[in-house]
């Protein structure tokens, strides 16, 4: 999406509020001319809250995957950046971020990096997946879902059923509002059904490699959506995770993001500064 997209697109208000303000209230902390590193940054949605609450910071994101070239002049994206190897000096940095990012990375192997290219007493602040989140519960019930398309034979039913214009759909059908049952609420069910459907009906010649699309669309999304439920950190992960940070860093223990009129955490929060 850009730098119209999030961390969180399709988020109540609520919840972008409460985020927003957090990465506000860090951002004013800093003196002007002071240089920021957002860890796994994405496409910057949190170097971009920084910067409404602070325009007189300089801001760089790092992130393991290509990124698109960004607009904002005062906002530098370097993709294609192992975390535990940047190129950027010793102590270059004031402070640190990183929202639903640095967790996916090796932090026993980062940390050491990490603190090499900040300066001593730099604050930072991390929010990373909670366990019990409501972010990391609606994928889990997603990842179920899809899993289940992936271990059926549905896509077999579909290329063989676009192979044989006219033959009998109904187990295919069948198979696949067996499995919307089984996993309600789980829409993606439905879309996948829709495009195998079209596959069949309208593919053609084309047909296969629709199928193949969508198969590999699906593992995809599978892989994702496991490292998501990887990284999220129950209490102990996240002390855990604070402890990896080394000697390089002194954190206080990670603190839950509770927003109002959520039954769960929304995420760990973790502050500390660079020591030395």
């Amino acid at each position: 999406m850009g730098e119209s997209g999030g961390c969180l697109p399709g988020a109540p208000p609520v919840v972008d509020a409460h985020l927003t303000q957090l990465w506000g209230n860090f951002a004013v902390g800093f003196p002007a001319g002071a240089k920021l590193l957002d860890l796994a940054c994405g496409t910057g949605a949190v170097l971009r809250s920084v910067l409404r609450a602070n325009r007189e910071l300089s801001l760089v994101g790092v992130d393991y995957a290509d990124l698109p070239k960004g607009k904002s002049k005062k906002i530098k994206l370097v993709g294609g950046t192992d975390i535990a190897d940047m190129r950027f000096k010793d102590g270059e940095f004031d402070g640190l971020t990183s929202q639903f990012g640095v967790e996916y990375c090796d932090i026993d192997a980062a940390a050491s990096e990490i603190a090499r290219v900040t300066r001593p007493g730099a604050p930072l602040q991390f929010i990373v997946h909670h366990a019990e989140s409501p972010i990391v519960e609606q994928n889990r019930n997603r990842h179920a879902a899809l899993a289940a398309i992936d271990r059926s034979s549905t896509m077999q039913m579909g290329r063989a059923a676009a192979a044989q214009p006219g033959s009998d759909t109904g187990m295919l059908s069948q198979t696949l509002s067996l499995i919307a049952r089984s996993h309600p609420g789980q829409t993606v069910v439905n879309e996948i059904a829709a495009a195998i459907d079209h596959a069949v009906r309208f593919g053609g010649k084309n047909a296969a490699r629709e199928f193949d699309r969508i198969e590999n669309n699906l593992a995809q999304e599978l892989a994702v959506l496991g490292a998501l439920q990887s990284v999220a950190l129950d209490e102990a992960g996240a002390t855990a995770f604070v402890d990896s940070l080394g000697t390089g860093f002194a954190c206080s223990s990670p603190q839950p993001v509770q927003i109002q009129g959520l039954a769960t955490p929304l995420a760990w929060l973790v502050s500390g500064k660079r020591s030395g």
